[in-house]
């Protein structure tokens, strides 16, 4: 995206829509009702809390495929 410079504040255009609008608010409601329709259920976290003994016991119940373990800081965990 392109960074656009103006010299004054006059120069800038107007926003599309007031801060002040209550349809921020429901547009935003809709948004987060979308999400949630869309997400599968197993992607919902679990609501309470959860302890864990090392990160790696945390890293693989958030079940992240993107998360992987740094082998420099891997060591061997009890079990």
């Amino acid at each position: 995206m392109p960074i656009q410079r103006f010299r004054s504040i006059e120069d800038m255009p107007k926003p599309w829509r007031s801060p002040d609008d209550p349809g921020n608010l429901r547009a935003v409601a809709e948004m987060m009702a979308l999400f949630r329709r869309l997400l599968p259920r197993e992607a919902l976290p679990t609501p309470g809390i959860r302890k864990f003994r090392t990160l790696r016991e945390m890293n693989l119940d958030r079940k992240d495929p993107y998360r992987r373990e740094n082998p420099r800081l891997a060591r061997s965990a009890p079990e």
